[in-house]
């Protein structure tokens, strides 16, 4: 599945480090979320991208969006991932990556983490579109938080509707 800018987000619900259930039609009633889909917990890259995700988080809930970060490691890995690197926000657990299938999501042939859920994010407004996306090229590719940043901000207003 290929998913645009203007397309309605495919709603899912997936177990939450909340302990809760999160479900992102009921979730953005209270404003956008930002959806990180990202490979895995404990990578090299993963571990210090996410520190600097943690660290400049702030950023974009002053913009009024809330965060997930999504793959299919265990809710037990989540946990301690989130814990050591005290994050604010929540980690969804993907079964069997039916959510990243579901927004196109799993990093393609000719790479070694083929069939991994790739790293993307997508910005969805309260009316369920999707308003922002950026996908990583290659696997290895890590998006500059500034640029992250002023997506949504330059999304913003039609992110609120």
């Amino acid at each position: 599945m290929v998913l645009d800018i203007g397309d309605e987000a495919p709603d899912f619900t997936a177990m939450s480090t909340s302990g809760n259930y999160f479900n992102l039609y009921r979730e953005i009633e209270s404003g956008p979320i930002l959806i990180n889909f990202y490979i895995g917990d404990f990578g090299i890259n993963c571990t210090n991208y996410m520190k600097k995700f943690v660290e400049s988080y702030s950023k974009i809930l002053d913009l009024g969006v809330k965060l997930v970060a999504i793959n299919d490691d265990s809710l037990d890995s989540h946990n301690i991932f989130k814990s050591r690197l005290n994050a604010p926000f929540e980690y969804l657990y993907d079964k069997d990556k039916k959510i990243a299938m579901k927004y196109g999501a799993i990093v393609g042939p000719g790479y070694m983490t083929t069939g991994f859920t790739n790293r993307e994010f997508y910005l969805v407004s309260k009316d369920r579109k999707i308003r922002y996306i950026w996908k990583a090229i290659t696997p290895k590719v890590l998006p500059d938080l500034g640029d992250i940043v002023d997506g949504i901000r330059s999304n913003l207003s039609i992110s609120k509707s």
